[in-house]
């Protein structure tokens, strides 16, 4: 039997309890047939006398010490998320502290995400203990994506910026204390080598990937990756999923679990592809009472456009797996072929049914809970402020997270979240307001805010349509947000 073998290099990170994953229980699912696995034991690859450590050899060789990524293609950041096994986003330590959507140079690891992969939840884990634990994290870009000017590079989707991760569990180190996040992945068997060729350490990563696929690590295993849900999915409703009821009406977990239920498509975004799905429910309560409840589910698609999402009012038969984020349900890996449709591919079973999830209306104290979570809301409501992030891979697109009040009763808090991929428009007047919270506000003016602009009007109150969600600050506290899904759906109700 092959091994799993657990990293012994930087010791500090406590990588036994990452790489050393538990199996999921997800094939446990009532009705599904539990796949056939096989036990796991545990060694450490450096224990066998032909085992190389390429990280060992790698070192970082440019002082970062005074240097920002943005301006010089290397400096210190901070984690704000680590996204999955090649991806994550930072800040610079100083400069500029909006968002580094960073993609990983010379690596692609298995999907954990939009889709899910075999072995990519252990990469995923893999990348995120390196980050967590790290006193110091490093970016630098590859000399010959820049041209051997210090300058950072963008990906090819034009929103990320291709990086490599060095990281220490030194309070003080010196260079030679980092460790390449990106050759680690391919050393360990949790990524092949891609895109390598000319790369300022294109033979550490060719000889790491051709030593883990001899060690037959992880991606290159023989055997089932102990954390992919290989079992077939199991039909239920929107009401299973959002309360955690088991198909034998007892408390389940769906998370991680591959299932097909039926639901009316009714906002299409914030993400591109993905869509807010929602389903009136008709059940006897505990009471004996008839109850008919509203439910959602965000489809995300890892930005793939799939034509049965794009329309509002389609009924579809939906099967994925159900993941978490932020505290908030949604369903990934879905799939969807008009030319080679596979059994587990969404179905429209019918058109035109917008009115049937025609957005909820209230008021803030309503939708501030978690009965109406990723169902579409229309509220209006009162900024009192906020703030803006910019993606630095561009000069103007901006996220917002709007602190807001119910028109009518300031003590119902619900805020606003808009992605930086929506442009905020108030029609023949106003265009981007960039991080000018103060305008959202009602404190500054469109002249205030916008150069050469003689309109003086404030916004009063912002009308919002969008799905419900809900984050957890730092502190550990719950808020409940409307995330715009289409500029569309937001209305500046302006003074005269």
């Amino acid at each position: 039997m092959k091994k799993k073998y657990i990293s012994a290099f930087l010791s500090g990170l406590v990588l036994a309890g990452l790489v050393a994953c538990a199996p999921s229980n997800k094939s446990e699912v009532p009705s599904s047939e539990e796949p056939t696995s096989t036990s796991v034991s545990y060694a450490n690859p450096e224990d066998d006398p032909s085992w190389v450590d390429y990280t060992k050899q790698v070192k970082l060789t440019k002082d970062y010490v005074g240097k920002e990524f943005l301006k010089s293609g290397i400096g210190e950041v901070t984690l704000v998320t680590k996204v999955d096994g090649d991806t994550a986003h930072f800040k610079q330590k100083t400069g500029n502290t909006g968002t580094i959507k960073g993609r990983y140079n010379c690596v692609d690891t298995p999907e954990s995400t939009g889709m899910f992969e075999p072995w990519g939840h252990g990469a995923s884990e893999f990348n995120g203990e390196l980050l967590k634990n790290a006193k110091h994290i490093v970016l630098s870009t590859d000399s010959l994506d820049n041209g051997n000017e210090e300058k950072p590079v963008l990906d090819s989707t034009g929103g990320r910026y291709l990086v490599y991760v060095w990281v220490t569990t030194e309070e003080n180190p010196v260079l030679e204390d980092f460790i390449n996040v990106n050759l680690a992945l391919c050393q360990y068997g949790w990524s092949k080598a891609k895109g390598v060729t000319g790369k300022d350490y294109q033979d550490p990563f060719l000889n790491a990937s051709v030593q883990a696929q001899n060690f037959k690590l992880h991606l290159w295993s023989d055997e089932l990756d102990p954390d992919f849900n290989y079992a077939d999915p199991v039909k239920i409703d929107l009401r299973m999923i959002n309360e955690g009821i088991g198909s034998d009406g007892q408390p389940y977990d769906w998370v991680g679990s591959k299932v097909t239920f039926e639901a009316i498509v009714a906002g299409v975004g914030p993400d591109q592809g993905a869509a807010y799905v929602n389903k009136d429910i008709t059940y006897t309560n505990n009471a004996g009472a008839t109850v008919t409840q509203r439910y959602g589910m965000y489809i995300f698609t890892q930005y793939i456009v799939y034509a049965p999402l794009t329309e509002i009012g389609n009924e579809l038969e939906i099967t994925g797996t159900v993941s978490e984020y932020n505290g908030v349900l949604q369903v990934v890996d879905v799939s969807y072929s008009a030319l080679y449709p596979s059994d587990d591919d969404m179905k429209v079973i019918s058109t035109g049914k917008g009115d049937e999830v025609a957005p909820l209306t209230g008021n803030a104290g309503k939708f501030a809970s978690d009965a109406y979570l990723n169902c579409m809301v229309s509220v209006e409501l009162v900024c009192t402020g906020g703030y803006a992030t910019l993606n630095t891979a561009t000069t103007n697109a901006y996220s917002f997270t709007l602190y807001c009040h119910d028109k009518d009763n300031p003590s119902e808090e619900l805020n606003i979240r808009i992605v930086d991929s929506i442009s905020i428009k108030y029609p023949g007047t106003l265009k981007r307001i960039g991080d000018n919270v103060d305008f959202f506000a009602g404190k500054k003016s469109i002249a205030d805010s916008l150069e050469g602009s003689t309109d003086t009007r404030k916004v009063q109150s912002i009308s919002i349509t969008g799905g419900l969600v809900k984050y957890t600050t730092s502190s550990g506290r719950t808020t409940y947000q409307v995330n715009l899904c289409k500029a569309a759906g937001l209305t500046l109700n302006m003074s005269e």
